[in-house]
């Protein structure tokens, strides 16, 4: 499947192939281009339904699944209907937000094909994430060779970028990415935000010249797992459209998925003891509700499913192999899901300003049905369905990448972002004994004074973040002459996400998170132009001052160790 290109020149620039990957909670998605013609942007529809197999299955994406392992290991719909798998895997990547994701759905309507998690989620998600972007990288590779020809292929670079939850920590984001890694997909794998990436394919699909400066938008991304929103606005339309965060995001796992659950759970109840029901008879009616009626469903009529060998029975709608659902039952199957979500609607909108449009993408975001539910509590504002809404996340991912290559290629620019959570670093202070707490002093020979170590935060949270503009940590250091030159700088990291407005903590305390481990080499910084001073124990110290800038990106965090305006490299940055 082919999308709709943008006319822009091809230029002279060196060839690679870009490859983007959108990996979901519960589908996955992969677009692919060569930076010599960017105009020409692919999503691959074709997937393998049996061992060996190139093309089997036709879809946007293909399931998040996994089952058996080693040799036996198959994927997305190389799965047998009936056989236990690996849902949902990817949550264990970021386990502070896995724990936020058991929703009253998840308790409520769980699946009776998924394996029970490790002991430990967080290292079994690693390692399921691994094998199943290998599977992924080795299927494109197959694609790409398919398509371009293997010479084309054996020469040309391959970059891949991967996208990741907004609301996920570096951590996650760090881990993802050596996944990434691990499977196969090269050193310098990118990585952008999931709302980031919609947004771009979402604006450019509903020709934002309809928008003007100052005004607001709700991007809802609805999935099959889960459901996230985001406001934006728009800050300018020329030469190019850039946008600024608005709201941070919020979102639940209440995707489409549940509906899935719910009509199982429904089946059983209402025809488990029923003539002629059998597991035959369930995943064929899971089939045809998942494909048609789920997606089809608007609120006005009766749905009919396929029930094949389940014997007549006119009193419950069930008539030679097929069930008569009403529009009234349909309709309380789809409650559950539908309330959680345009809750979240209406809860993103208390906090946007005079919001004149909600997005909807994803998958579960082409509903008609949900579309109408939403349309029914927002008022006068605009719901809009983009084309190709299950895979804006993916084409928008590539469109960003291709833009670096290709500057025409992508017309959305994320100017400004919004902090989700306040950073900070420990810093050692001049002790005041009007201002700190005198049992946390402590003696600097240097010095020869009390000095005390507090909490510099240097980001609040909902502080606009511009990726442009870095922001500058000072850093002061002192070590003897007789001990050797300075050589490392550790510092560590913080993050506070207040669940009030309560300001960041003066004092480190339990409510903060160790977030990274930073790790200056200050070796490469001359002895010579490095200042040498008497301390007031009478020997020699060298005295630095020095700084590290901070560069917050899409989806990872860029530290670099500065001295008197020259750059001295990155900082290594060792999540926790």
């Amino acid at each position: 499947m082919t999308l709709k290109p943008s006319p822009q020149p091809c230029g002279t620039m060196n060839r690679s192939i870009v490859v983007a990957v959108d990996y979901g909670t519960t589908f996955s998605g992969v677009a692919w281009a060569q930076t010599a013609r960017p105009d020409i942007q692919t999503t691959i529809i074709q997937w393998p339904d049996t061992e060996g197999s190139l093309e089997g299955a036709t879809s946007d994406k293909v399931p998040t699944e996994l089952a058996g392992h080693g040799r036996n290991r198959k994927w997305g719909f190389g799965i047998a209907d009936d056989a236990s798998r690996h849902q949902w895997f990817k949550l264990g990547l970021d386990p502070n937000q896995e724990s936020d994701v058991i929703s009253y759905l998840t308790l409520n309507y769980p699946d009776p094909k998924a394996l029970p998690p490790s002991y430990d989620s967080s290292r079994e998600a690693v390692v399921l994430t691994t094998d199943y972007l290998q599977c992924l990288r080795k299927h494109t590779s197959k694609i790409l060779r398919l398509r371009l020809g293997d010479g084309v292929v054996d020469t040309t670079p391959i970059r891949y970028i991967i996208t990741v939850p907004a609301i996920w920590d570096d951590a996650a984001k760090a881990r993802t990415q050596q996944c990434a890694k691990t499977a196969g997909m090269g050193e310098d794998i990118r990585v952008i935000s999931e709302p980031e990436a919609a947004v771009v394919h979402a604006l450019d699909a509903l020709d934002p010249h309809n928008l003007k400066p100052g005004d607001t938008f709700v991007l809802c991304d609805a999935g099959g797992g889960t459901v996230d929103l985001i406001s934006y606005s728009v800050v300018s339309l020329d030469p190019k459209v850039q946008i600024r965060e608005a709201v941070a995001g919020s979102g639940e796992a209440c995707g489409s998925t549940f509906l899935n659950r719910i009509f199982r759970q429904y089946l059983e109840n209402e025809f488990g003891d029923s003539e002629g029901y059998g597991d035959d008879t369930l995943e064929e009616a899971l089939k045809d509700f998942e494909n048609n009626a789920k997606r089809k469903f608007t609120g006005d009529g009766n749905v009919i499913i396929r029930v094949t060998g389940l014997a007549d029975d006119p009193a419950r709608g069930v008539k030679r192999g097929k069930l008569t659902i009403t529009n009234e039952k349909m309709q309380a199957l789809f409650e559950p899901v539908m309330s959680t979500i345009t809750m979240l609607v209406k809860n993103q909108l208390k906090h946007t300003k005079q919001a004149k449009a909600v997005i909807l993408v994803g998958g579960f975001g082409q509903s008609p049905y949900l579309r109408k539910n939403i349309q029914r509590v927002v008022g006068n504002v605009e719901v809009l369905q983009p084309a190709h809404g299950w895979t804006a996340v993916v084409r928008g991912a590539l469109k960003r990448a291709l833009n670096e290559d290709a500057p025409d290629t992508c017309r959305i620019q994320l100017a400004l972002r919004v902090a989700r959570k306040a950073y900070g670093i420990r810093v050692r202070r001049p002790f005041n004994a009007h201002l700190h707490d005198t049992s946390r002093k402590h003696f600097d020979e240097y010095s020869g004074r009390y000095h005390i170590t507090i909490m510099d935060w240097f980001v609040k949270q909902g502080d606009e973040i511009d990726q442009d503009m870095p922001l500058t940590l000072n850093y002061y250091t002192t070590k003897r002459v007789s001990s050797g030159p300075l050589s490392y700088h550790s510092t560590e990291l913080f993050s506070f996400a207040p669940s009030s407005e309560d300001e960041p903590p003066l004092y480190s305390n339990s409510a903060m998170k160790k977030l990274v481990l930073l790790e200056a080499n200050l070796s490469p910084i001359a002895r010579s132009i490095i200042p040498i001073d008497k301390g007031m124990d009478g020997l020699d110290y060298y005295v630095l001052s020095f700084q590290i800038k901070v560069k917050f990106f899409s989806a990872h965090t860029q530290y670099s160790l500065w001295y008197k305006g020259v750059e001295y490299g990155n900082v290594k940055a060792e999540y926790v």
